[in-house]
């Protein structure tokens, strides 16, 4: 499996050329049970509520292991990555175009409009940094504590030189690119939020 993945990037690397200096993102899903997963993963969720119905999995990406905890509360779906030793990473979840800022929205904008000739958001999530207590508390007021870092992670499809490609995009808080990559894609035979 290992060798159809490098045979893949290696083919992908040779046949399309990257419309920017945006690094390759490649990531692999997979269901785990939660006694599997690292006890201070399971105690950040149940700070959040106990008795939430949580799906574990364990991914492999380009940036390494993880383990993320997908659950749906108070209406949003949430996604929250974890390190294998079960320190969090990030928490996101699924927001509409609407609920951006419109000033943070007409930054986004200008600089995609440089960088593509056409493009579309494919999935937004509004994304917390920082200390799992400010996280925490951010995701039971449903609002960003002071303390946390907030950010966009959003998927679009972006053309340019009549190629289109899908590419993972962080925004900070302002609507200034942060981070892109462009996602190396693999079937999938799971949900992703």
């Amino acid at each position: 499996m290992k060798i159809k993945n490098i045979v893949l990037i290696i083919t992908m690397l040779l046949l399309f050329p990257l419309v920017s200096a945006a690094q390759l993102k490649f990531e692999r899903e997979y269901r785990i049970q939660p006694e599997v997963t690292p006890p201070t993963a399971r105690a950040f969720i149940d700070a959040i509520n106990p008795d939430l119905k949580i799906k574990w999995y364990k991914e492999e990406s380009s940036q390494g292991i993880s383990i993320e905890a997908k659950f749906i509360y108070v209406g949003k779906k949430y996604s929250i990555e974890f390190d294998t030793l079960g320190n969090i990473q990030d928490a996101e979840f699924i927001i509409k175009k609407s609920d951006i800022n419109p000033v943070v929205y007409r930054n986004m904008e200008v600089h995609l409009d440089s960088l593509y000739n056409n493009w579309k958001f494919q999935k937004i999530q509004k994304q917390y940094k920082g200390k799992p207590e400010d996280i925490i508390t951010s995701i039971n007021n449903d609002k960003p504590n002071p303390a946390v870092e907030t950010a966009y992670e959003i998927v679009l499809k972006g053309k340019s030189s009549g190629i289109a490609h899908l590419y993972e995009v962080t925004f900070n808080e302002h609507g200034e690119i942060h981070h892109f990559e462009q996602i190396i894609q693999e079937k999938a035979d799971h949900l992703e939020y």
